[in-house]
């Protein structure tokens, strides 16, 4: 219900000042940036309908994923950088974390909610037993919301794909989807 969630938000909003206070370190940053995917992802999983009215999943994308990669592809084509090659490792093991944050998503939520992506491995084919996540009672959300939030989860799957083409070769990796020819990957990406 919302006023459960009333508490969560207060968090979020700690959450972010943090992430953006100068006088914290990196290890501190990025321990309340994986506090707030963790808050925003049991928001979206127990009230997907009151998330969804409080743009939780537009929150989510910019302010644990799209700022920090933003801010590490600056970096990153910035040739007169002298820790280029770190911040291009760093950023590509930020990418990575971002796809399997988003896949792992979709895959609870399309177990949680029921809903059959034609792309999608079933959990019970990947050998996960339980449908539920622990902990709360979960708000059954309208048909369209969870489309809705499948789709948001693709779309950022595909940009964390485009944004990964260009930091190496393009490469198949496994992951719970399938391709039309039925192969199995996260996603392929190209080169551009």
């Amino acid at each position: 219900t919302s006023s459960s969630l009333f508490t969560p938000n207060r968090q979020a909003e700690a959450l972010k000042a943090d992430m953006t206070d100068s006088k914290l370190g990196a290890a501190e940053v990025w321990t309340s940036r994986q506090a707030l995917q963790d808050l925003y992802q049991k928001m979206l999983v127990t009230d997907l309908e009151y998330a969804l009215d409080k743009k939780v999943e537009q929150d989510l994308w910019n302010h644990a994923f799209k700022n920090q990669i933003t801010t590490l592809q600056s970096q990153a084509k910035n040739r007169a950088n002298p820790n280029r090659s770190e911040v291009q490792a760093n950023l590509s093991l930020f990418l990575e974390a971002a796809s399997g944050f988003y896949t792992q998503l979709l895959q609870e939520l399309c177990t949680v909610f029921n809903v059959d992506l034609p792309c999608r491995v079933k959990s019970s084919q990947l050998g996960i037993i339980s449908n539920k996540p622990g902990g709360g009672a979960i708000v059954t959300p309208q048909p369209s919301s969870c489309s809705y939030i499948c789709q948001h989860c693709l779309v950022h799957l595909g940009d964390i794909g485009e944004d990964t083409s260009f930091l190496r070769p393009p490469r198949c990796h496994g992951g719970p989807w399938r391709t039309s020819s039925g192969l199995s990957s996260s996603f392929t990406a190209t080169s551009t």
